[in-house]
């Protein structure tokens, strides 16, 4: 029986090009080859999740894998792998999935014997992440292809496939492979494999560790993890972590050294505690030797800043006289040097910040990170400082220049615009300090995208000499209302006159309604003459583009405030029912509130999504006033996304509701284990921290005399 593609789904919807992609992958044409083999690895296997036709494609990808005259078959070994090792999936596919690849075990198995070495490092990945049932077939070849392997990499793949595959079994082999005198691959493959299967942490582990990592890393792009050494130090003790790391910093290769401050701040993105245990080890980081540990340690301490006042001497010397790399080049490591200590000691308070900034501020060698974190440090507005804002205003070109085109140019020109909207912002924040800058502020007026209008409006009366500027650009047709609204809010603030703000309203009513209408509410002005666009904008189906439908949800929440409810409830449904826009129409049905219970069946049909879950649950509990499928959608949300303010939002809507839920937010949020969730890189701890503090107060009003919980 034909296998109807077409019925099935990928990534993209419809299967029905899968048939073609294979064809395509295994032909002549490399080119067309390459571009199919990406679509099946975006289409069947998307950011490592599966879909229903991924398990059908298995014996297609199977096939061309075990045939020696496949060309590109890395590519299919290395698909098929990433396909096992994933679990993101429902529970359907997933048993599918299995299915299908041990089905394939005995047809994969010649893999292990190879002639190319790179095809058997993937046959380990591959044969090592099949369902355990195939345990009995795998293992045995496993440990016959190890008497005769003599590729360092794939040694530690196959040791790594057998403890995934069968633990306990295999527990007395992978210790034999620690013992000294084994290749240092093996033994730190092995123990890898020990840690990851989490069998009991060997006696000679710390040994291992020092004697496999201290001259360099053993297992250099190996297909079972990206950071075998963090992974494996991350099961030690805190003492036998801190002497390992030390020991690594003290006595190992440059490589060595940055592997030991990578894993300690690690850990402190995972560990509370490890946070002040690994504040010494981070701090004597930026004394190492090596620039490129210097920044490894600088760069952890950002996040961390229980090392801090231990690296601020050193920190400070090297921006008081850097060397010209580092304001001339801020993607260098002597330019991340520098900007990771300034930083340090801005957050520090250290007024030692201050000359070495204002000096590379002028001369174009500050990152503009640095700039808005002024702003986020509240530092206040000094003559020296607002001067070098000002001069470094003056010199920046109002347009980009091309310059050839290419990545760096990109780079190039994201930094220029990220610089004067740094510089503007911090201008905005200064407000009336910042008067003097108006000049440099008022060539900035005719073009959008940084805050220059919106640093003039913080500015108010004492720029005045913006106004006609300001008035230029709010009357110019060519320019767009959102920043024609702008400039004529700024010139409220300058002037006071809301007359001619009335009048850009009204004209920009019928184009822009919801910009309209939000510069109308904030400065008090009425929506009567808004309100039918508004109703026509969230009424009317305009079809399923994402900005369409935000803008009928937007509308829908300015009527709403208004006092109808109606058209907001048109809107909430219109974009619900395209699928767009899921958490933002959500919310609106729960503002809405009773009136929305015609919405509760399609809302708890949402209650599965693995992404919206949360801000359906939410909007159900605020229609009906039921908390369950809100206590359930919290359990599932926090150890994907974390805390944070949704997590606040929900537990104060819930108030007395929340009690089932208080153990594990007490552990989330007293307990040594940071907040899971994603994160940005370099900023986890600080992101825990902040977290933690709003738990915190959450938990404390939870638990206090019975109040309202409406916020």
């Amino acid at each position: 029986m034909t296998l109807d593609w077409a019925a099935l789904k990928h990534a993209y919807g419809s299967a029905g090009d899968i048939p073609q992609a294979l064809r395509d992958a295994v032909g002549e044409d490399p080119e067309r080859a390459a571009e199919a083999i990406e679509h099946l690895f975006s289409s069947i296997y998307h950011q490592g999740t599966l879909y229903p036709a991924t398990p059908h494609a298995v014996p297609y990808l199977a096939g061309f894998a075990a045939d020696p005259g496949t060309p590109r078959r890395a590519a299919f070994v290395g698909l098929l792998g990433a396909i096992a090792s994933t679990g993101d999936a429902g529970p359907e596919v997933l048993a599918d999935v299995e299915a299908a690849l041990a089905h394939e075990a005995g047809r994969l198995l010649p893999l292990l014997d190879d002639a190319d070495a790179e095809l058997r490092h993937l046959a380990t990945h591959l044969l090592g992440n099949l369902p355990r049932e195939c345990a009995a077939e795998v293992v045995p070849a496993l440990r016959a292809r190890r008497r005769r392997e003599r590729s360092p990499r794939v040694v530690a793949g196959l040791l790594a496939a057998a403890g995934r595959l069968d633990p306990s079994g295999s527990a007395g082999w992978l210790a034999e492979e620690l013992a000294p005198g084994k290749p240092a691959a093996a033994r730190a493959g092995a123990l890898w494999a020990i840690v990851h299967a989490g069998l009991p942490w060997p006696d000679a582990a710390s040994e291992v560790v020092l004697d496999c990592w201290l001259d360099g890393s053993p297992l250099t792009n190996w297909i079972w993890s990206d950071d075998p050494f963090g992974e494996v130090v991350a099961r030690s003790d805190s003492a036998a972590f801190a002497e390992l790391c030390r020991t690594l910093l003290e006595r190992g290769t440059p490589e060595a050294a940055e592997k030991a401050v990578d894993a300690a701040y690690e850990r402190c993105t995972r560990s509370r505690s490890a946070r002040a245990e690994c504040a010494p080890l981070l701090a004597a980081g930026v004394h190492h030797p090596d620039l490129g540990v210097r920044v490894a340690a600088a760069r952890a301490i950002c996040d961390v800043p229980w090392a801090a006042p231990a690296a601020a001497d050193a920190l400070a010397a090297y921006v008081a006289d850097p060397p010209p790399a580092a304001v001339e080049d801020a993607n260098s490591s002597e330019g991340r040097l520098f900007a990771a200590a300034l930083e340090i000691l801005v957050v520090l308070d250290d007024p030692r910040w201050r000359e070495p900034f204002m000096a590379a501020l002028v001369s174009g060698g500050i990152v503009p990170h640095l700039v808005g974190l002024l702003v986020d440090s509240d530092v206040a507005v000094d003559p020296a400082l607002l001067a070098v804002v000002r001069r470094r205003l003056a010199a920046s070109p109002l347009e980009w220049q091309e310059q050839g085109g290419g990545y760096d140019e990109l780079l190039a020109r994201n930094r220029w615009s990220n610089e004067l909207s740094a510089l503007t912002r911090l201008l905005r924040h200064w407000g009336p300090d910042a008067a003097d800058a108006v000049p440099e502020l008022i060539r900035l007026v005719p073009y959008e995208g940084w805050w220059a209008v919106s640093a003039i409006a913080a500015i108010g009366p004492a720029a005045l000499a913006a106004v006609p500027a300001l008035t230029r650009a709010r009357d110019d047709a060519e320019v767009s209302w959102r920043h024609r609204l702008e400039c004529a809010q700024a010139l409220v603030a300058v002037t006071g006159d809301v007359a001619r703000l009335a009048f850009c309203v009204a004209e920009a009513s019928g184009g822009e309604p919801v910009l309209a209408a939000r510069a109308a509410l904030r400065h008090g002005l009425p929506l009567d003459d808004l309100l039918p666009a508004l109703r026509d904008l969230a009424t009317v189906d305009r079809g399923d583009d994402a900005s369409d439908v935000q803008a009928r949800i937007d509308a829908g929440r300015l009527l709403l405030e208004a006092g109808d409810a109606h058209a907001p409830l048109l809107a909430a449904a219109g974009a619900l029912d395209s699928g767009r826009r899921v958490a933002q129409a959500a919310e609106l049905a729960g503002l809405i509130g009773p009136h929305a219970a015609d919405l509760v069946p399609r809302l708890r049909q949402l209650l599965d999504d693995r992404h919206d879950h949360a801000d359906v649950a939410l909007a159900i509990r605020r229609v009906t006033g039921e908390g369950a499928p809100l206590v359930d959608a919290v359990r599932r949300r926090v150890p994907r996304m974390g805390a944070g303010n949704w997590l606040v939002e929900a537990l104060c809507e819930l108030g007395p509701d929340a009690a089932p839920l208080l153990p594990e937010l007490r552990e989330l949020a007293y307990g040594d284990a940071a907040i899971g969730g994603i994160g940005t890189y370099g900023h986890q701890v600080r992101q825990d921290e902040e977290e933690r503090r709003q738990l915190v107060t959450v938990l404390a009003e939870l638990t206090a005399v019975p109040r309202s919980w409406k916020r």
